[in-house]
């Protein structure tokens, strides 16, 4: 019989919790243990961006974007046209006419066009930094997925050595009892079993590990994955209270630059109602027969195009459908952020519960595992009860060092979701 009394060595079982709940912690030390000093978050974030396409072709489409604002403050609207005529007499009657006119004419901002467009290219301007700020907020929420992914693979790693070292302990040990007649051969072939079961599980591991590791170095273009260590961000600090979203959250930011972007577009749809006027100057010289002097004039043209309904009214469906369209999607956009924040609290709550139980779970089954260990020893217990026990303590040192994770691995999900980096 196994005697379940309480005089236990306090000591050891403190250390033994102490020590398996340091494990939920080997995450980011056994990550650290490297010659260099691993990334942090933050970091590995600006190198990703750095080699991520949108990053390569921020400084072309800033470019662009001043190439248009500075055309836009230009006093014509597009560029000039030059145009040059000759006239002769010379396949018909031959007398001598010659006329030769070059002209060049500018086109003129219609009244409101040049404000109007304007307004269109810093809407525009915004839309495009609310883009960017997007994407490597999502690049920041893949880099925290591999973390987590890392750091539990990680975890399952060095557990699993530990039980593989545990394992061959008691194989060592059960043989020399098996040897010396204390114990039957099948027990010895039983912790054989569990070695090749540790083996195995390290083998999973590793390769799971791996492969987060190639897709971290494909995305960061660094060798050592970043440890996920985040403190909640003062608008996520109290979960109980759900925190509206702050206006600088990067989803929220540029779903209201592409609704000022349609509202832009709209109010240029209703500036431009026709083509811009043009203003034309030209010179001309001109023989009339060979015998006449040549003459020279000037002249001054004004072009006025006129606008109609089969012009504008497409334009201004088009805007003011993109405008409704942009609206709809900021309406969107704000409901999917509340419940994301919503459902990043709910998570965190119930990680921090599950880690408290995870940690009750292994003060017990450390304490049963103890004691039994010393019935076995004694003889009072069988094999089979001294591997249940062990299987238990394992299995919630590994639950609590999951849990230990998960709850980093929330707290990281509501920063994301109230857009905040790393």
């Amino acid at each position: 019989m196994v005697n379940f009394s309480h005089s236990k060595n306090s000591a050891f079982f403190r250390s033994a919790i102490f020590t398996t709940l340091g494990l939920a912690c080997l995450a980011s030390s056994t990550l650290a243990q490297t010659p260099n000093q691993p990334p942090t978050l933050r970091q590995a974030l600006d190198a990703a961006w750095e080699i991520s396409s949108q990053s390569r072709s921020l400084d072309n489409r800033r470019s662009e974007l001043a190439a248009k604002e500075k055309a836009a403050g230009s006093w014509i609207s597009g560029e000039p046209v030059a145009g040059l005529a000759h006239r002769t007499d010379r396949l018909n009657k031959n007398d001598g006419f010659r006329e030769v006119e070059a002209e060049i004419e500018f086109p003129l901002w219609n009244r409101g066009v040049r404000a109007a467009t304007q307004a269109d290219l810093a809407a525009q301007r915004l839309d495009f930094d609310g883009q960017f700020a997007l994407s490597k907020l999502k690049l920041a929420g893949e880099l925290r997925a591999l973390a987590a992914s890392a750091a539990t693979a990680q975890v399952e790693l060095d557990l699993n050595k530990r039980k593989l070292l545990e394992a061959n302990a008691l194989t060592q040990d059960l043989m020399r009892r098996v040897k010396a007649g204390e114990n039957a051969r099948v027990d010895a072939l039983q912790t054989q079993v569990l070695v090749q079961q540790a083996q195995a599980a390290m083998a999973q591991a590793e390769g799971q590990l791996a492969r987060v590791q190639s897709q971290w170095r494909s995305l960061t273009g660094l060798a050592t994955v970043a440890p996920l260590e985040e403190k909640l961000a003062a608008m996520a600090a109290n979960e109980a209270i759900a925190a509206p979203i702050s206006a600088d959250h990067p989803a929220l930011r540029q779903s209201q630059a592409q609704l000022s972007g349609a509202q832009a577009k709209l109010a240029l749809a209703n500036a431009d109602k026709r083509d811009p006027i043009s203003v034309g100057v030209g010179i001309a010289r001109e023989r009339g027969s060979f015998a006449a002097s040549n003459e020279t004039t000037l002249r001054f043209a004004l072009r006025i195009p006129l606008g109609g309904d089969n012009r504008n009214a497409p334009r201004q469906a088009a805007a003011r459908a993109e405008l409704d369209a942009s609206q709809a999607d900021l309406d969107a956009v704000q409901r999917q952020l509340l419940a994301e924040v919503a459902a990043a609290n709910a998570e965190l709550l119930a990680a921090r519960t599950v880690q408290i139980a995870a940690s009750e779970r292994l003060r017990l089954s450390t304490e049963v595992q103890t004691l039994i260990t010393k019935s076995w020893r004694l003889g009072d217990s069988d094999l089979p009860t001294r591997l249940r026990a062990d299987n238990e303590q394992f299995e919630a040192s590994l639950s609590l060092a999951r849990a230990a994770i998960d709850v980093q691995r929330a707290i990281a999900n509501l920063n994301q979701a109230h857009g905040v980096f790393p």
